[in-house]
């Protein structure tokens, strides 16, 4: 009982000193409305990255799945905000269902091919052009389905591969010229973890007594599979709910790393349940939960310099608080709280420009035939801005 009060007595002070910024939100618009306009395409709205590359914030949005609302719904006609006077400007034609995740490797503006629209004989993956102003398309990498990360080690580029058998890492040294592709047994590689000088292929993390591995390390020009890295050595004091997990939202800082872990759902999609950190220590990772106030999930997570600001979420009445948190990067087990506003929806996906954040919505729905049309919110796509001026 004593610790229920010290607990609800520890959230009230803490929502006391963060600020309430509701009345201060800006609504900049709703840049995907024009392509996904009304019904269960609503869906496709979904703000799932948003990147500030070269003084433009890209926005990702479109829909993989192959069940739920607003199926394979690419190509993405991929639009960008200038934040400068904020108006939405349109970049390019990506040719996948979904823009999922934006990379910035050796200081160029990447895309992983997330579904590629067309044969499985190639996937795709987009550099972005300054000159321009558009995404150059690679259609090059054999018989990937999708591709769900990319990162670049020792001048080569590395793709996080799901193969119609399997996972996969796909290794060129040419930009796709010419790909070395490397197997992983079932399920499909997700995501790569940049450790120090390690790298570490990541697939889903099962629930599970056989042997299973989740993580292959690079060693020697090759993924070695690591069965000792399991998720409950991947997500620590963690209650599972579903059986497969993902580490999403990866920030490398050093041989550091802070992460969200998901739960797997609906084709490619994740809901998030827990923030996490991990630490290189020889071969073996040092992984531990960082705990936030009762009910909130992370959503994203940006670094600048050594700051690292997270979004968080919690579901309260038929509204949902969005609150903004503060770490150091040297420091990881304490967090200041920013801010917070109430909406209809979550923040899937936010951005830092200057002292202004802007925040992307979104909504999910259940998994397959199961969804409700009035689980689509209507602000869904929609993008709020918030000047923070004590940053």
């Amino acid at each position: 009982m004593m610790f229920k009060i010290v607990t609800i007595l520890c959230l009230f002070l803490t929502l006391l000193n963060a600020k309430d910024v509701t009345k201060n939100l800006e609504y900049i618009g709703t840049p995907y409305k024009k392509q996904y306009r009304s019904g269960e395409d609503i869906y496709s709205r979904n703000v799932w990255d948003m990147m500030l590359y070269n003084g433009k914030i890209f926005i990702g949005a479109g829909n993989s799945a192959n069940e739920g609302p607003s199926i394979n719904s690419g190509p993405v006609y991929l639009i960008a905000l200038n934040p400068n006077i904020d108006k939405f400007e349109n970049i390019s034609r990506i040719d996948d269902d979904q823009v999922d995740k934006f990379k910035i490797l050796n200081k160029k503006l990447f895309i992983p091919g997330h579904d590629a629209k067309g044969s499985w004989d190639w996937g795709n993956f987009y550099i972005y052009n300054n000159h321009k102003s558009r995404f150059k398309k690679f259609r090059n990498i054999p018989n990937a389905l999708h591709i769900y990360d990319l990162v670049l080690k020792d001048g080569k580029l590395f793709s996080a591969i799901g193969l119609d058998e399997g996972a996969a890492v796909g290794i060129t040294k040419n930009y796709g010229k010419n790909w070395e592709i490397q197997k992983l047994g079932s399920s499909r590689v997700y995501a790569f973890l940049p450790l120090g000088d390690e790298l570490f292929a990541l697939k889903k993390f099962k629930r599970t007594s056989r042997p299973y591995f989740s993580v292959a390390q690079y060693i020697d020009g090759n993924f070695i599979p690591r069965y000792d890295i399991s998720i409950y050595k991947m997500f620590p004091k963690t209650r599972f709910e579903i059986k497969y997990s993902r580490a999403t939202r990866i920030i490398k800082l050093g041989n550091k790393a802070i992460y969200v872990g998901a739960y797997k759902y609906n084709s490619h999609q994740t809901k998030p349940f827990g923030l996490y950190k991990v630490k290189l220590d020889g071969s073996n990772l040092v992984t531990s939960r960082i705990f936030l106030d009762d009910g909130y999930v992370p959503r994203d997570i940006i670094k600048r310099g050594t700051e690292i600001f997270v979004l968080t979420s919690k579901k309260e009445g038929f509204n949902t608080i969005i609150k903004v948190l503060k770490f150091n990067s040297k420091n990881l087990n304490h967090y200041k709280e920013l801010f917070y506003f109430n909406y209809p929806t979550f923040a899937r996906s936010f951005e830092l420009y200057k002292n202004s954040f802007y925040f992307g919505m979104g909504s999910d729905v259940d998994e397959g035939d199961y969804w409700k049309m009035e689980d689509i919110k209507k602000e869904t796509g929609n993008i709020l801005k918030y000047e923070f001026k004590e940053l």
